[in-house]
């Protein structure tokens, strides 16, 4: 069900590790067509609420409830459970170690400074390479709203419906479940904002 793999080492030496989910007992083949899910969490050290979402996410999938195991037969979940861990190890709210926030530094990160950010975009480029990121998240707290809700992008460039497809998934965990605020939902992207994993994960992966 589950597998680490190994993706650098942060600038404190710490190992940075990931875990992937799906039905490993498959064939190979249908494997092989299984479109990726990528889910990342705790880049603000301060945002400790990120590490409780990623943690369930985890334990969900790997239990036996009928929509979980859907789910491993479906797509292969690639989970980098914590951007940040040399930010969360010598207590930091906001920074990495270099004193950066790495939620800015999606653009250009560098290998020295920032190998959290560097390895998951290189993660990224050769995982699209073979197959689809069917979508992607980055889990976040907030130290002001309060209940749980999405930020997303702004597709004004697109035609037709296509101009709301990032809105369907909100509005479908709106739908469904109380907890989830779709009128707390943003989908634009300030100029300060154009660094962040959501703006340039869409913006140069598509």
């Amino acid at each position: 069900k589950i597998r680490r793999t190994f993706l650098s080492r942060t600038l404190a030496g710490n190992e940075f590790e990931g875990v992937i989910i799906t039905n490993f007992t498959s064939i190979p083949e249908d494997i092989a067509e299984r479109k990726w899910i990528v889910i990342t969490g705790r880049v603000h050290p301060g945002e400790s609420n990120s590490s409780f979402i990623v943690e369930g996410i985890i334990k969900y999938l790997l239990s036996e409830d009928e929509p979980a195991v859907k789910l491993r037969n479906s797509f292969v979940f690639k989970i980098v459970p914590m951007l940040n861990p040399d930010g969360v190890i010598i207590g930091n709210y906001r920074c990495s170690l270099s004193g950066c926030d790495l939620n800015r530094q999606w653009k250009n990160p560098s290998p020295r400074l920032h190998p959290e950010i560097f390895a998951v975009k290189e993660m990224l480029v050769k995982t699209l390479k073979c197959r689809e990121v069917f979508w992607y998240v980055d889990c976040h707290g907030h130290s002001r709203k309060k209940n749980v809700f999405m930020y997303g992008n702004n597709n004004k460039a697109a035609s037709g419906h296509q101009k709301y497809k990032e809105k369907v998934m909100p509005f479908m965990f709106s739908y469904n479940n109380e907890s989830f605020w779709f009128k707390d939902w943003n989908f634009t992207v300030q100029k300060s904002r154009d660094g962040t994993g959501r703006y340039v994960v869409h913006n140069e992966y598509n």
